[in-house]
């Protein structure tokens, strides 16, 4: 929406295939609210699209509420801004915030005022007023970036990248995120790829809850399902393969939303290491 104001009109599966959102399976194994899906940090993704579309920007944090609004209201002098990592379980606007506590999100402040500011969510809120205080809450639980009261300001774009340098360098950032090694930290285990799948159709089944699995069908499988159809349209031209398998993957999660819904574990963990096949074959797909 922002780089729609300046009059850079983009689509939006495009964007997110160039950010990298749309390569790499995470699993977070721990013990409470485990975590999974295709993508990675967001304000990772969201630094390295503007570093390849070469727009100039900003990505800064703040200490407490009164430097945060005094950057947000500068600003938003030159137009609306993105606000985040934010804690979306206090944005007071959506049906049942208080269950997403702890769940990150980015947000674009279209205006404030004393005890309002005007948000358009891309969570489908267009528009939608937010008193300050609750976002201020929000804004300032930053839930991993390690910038509370994050804010992008975007400039001009310096040049325009020609269409085969950004297919070349999202290809192998793709590459990069695709095989991206285990980690572990005070965050949990992070398995990426293949494994990652396999380890969480393990963990699914040995648990043995339709509660856990039922977790995934909030947002995982949803959000997993739509970044491989918008993988899948970025490639289509350059690599078809690639992009048919990553078709056949999202038909995967869909029908994984169903059986996580109805509680269907063994059928879950089947279509999970489906899922894992496919995973190989796309990542070879893509080549080296």
């Amino acid at each position: 929406m922002v780089l729609a104001q300046k009059g850079y009109h983009y689509a939006t599966p495009w964007l997110e295939s160039v950010s990298g959102e749309v390569f790499g399976f995470v699993y977070i194994q721990r013990k409470q609210r485990p975590f999974a899906v295709i993508g990675y940090e967001y304000h990772l993704a969201g630094e390295h699209l503007l570093q390849t579309l070469n727009y100039e920007y900003t990505y800064t944090g703040a200490t407490n509420d009164t430097e945060a609004l005094a950057a947000l209201d500068q600003a938003l002098q030159a137009g609306p801004v993105v606000a985040g990592m934010l804690d979306m379980g206090y944005l007071s606007y959506a049906p049942g915030h208080i269950y997403t506590r702890g769940v990150d999100h980015a947000v674009v402040v279209l205006k404030r005022t004393d005890d309002t500011v005007l948000l358009h969510d891309p969570a489908g809120f267009i528009a939608v007023p937010l008193p300050l205080s609750d976002f201020l809450e929000a804004w300032k639980r930053d839930v991993y970036t390690g910038k509370p009261y994050g804010l992008w300001q975007i400039g001009a774009q310096r040049s325009q990248p020609d269409e085969q340098e950004i297919w070349e360098r999202t290809l192998t950032y793709a590459r990069e995120l695709c095989t991206r090694q285990e980690q572990v930290s005070d965050k949990g285990r992070f398995i990426c790829g293949p494994q990652g799948i396999r380890a969480l159709a393990a963990d699914i089944r040995a648990a043995a809850d339709p509660e856990l699995l039922r977790s995934f069908a909030y947002w995982s499988w949803q959000l997993s399902g739509q970044r491989c159809l918008d993988g899948a349209t970025f490639l289509r031209e350059r690599l078809p393969e690639a992009a048919a398998l990553r078709w056949e993957q999202c038909l995967i999660y869909s029908q994984l939303q169903y059986a996580s819904v109805a509680s269907e574990i063994d059928k879950a963990t089947e279509l999970l290491e489906r899922l894992a096949d496919y995973e190989e074959r796309f990542i070879a797909a893509l080549g080296s």
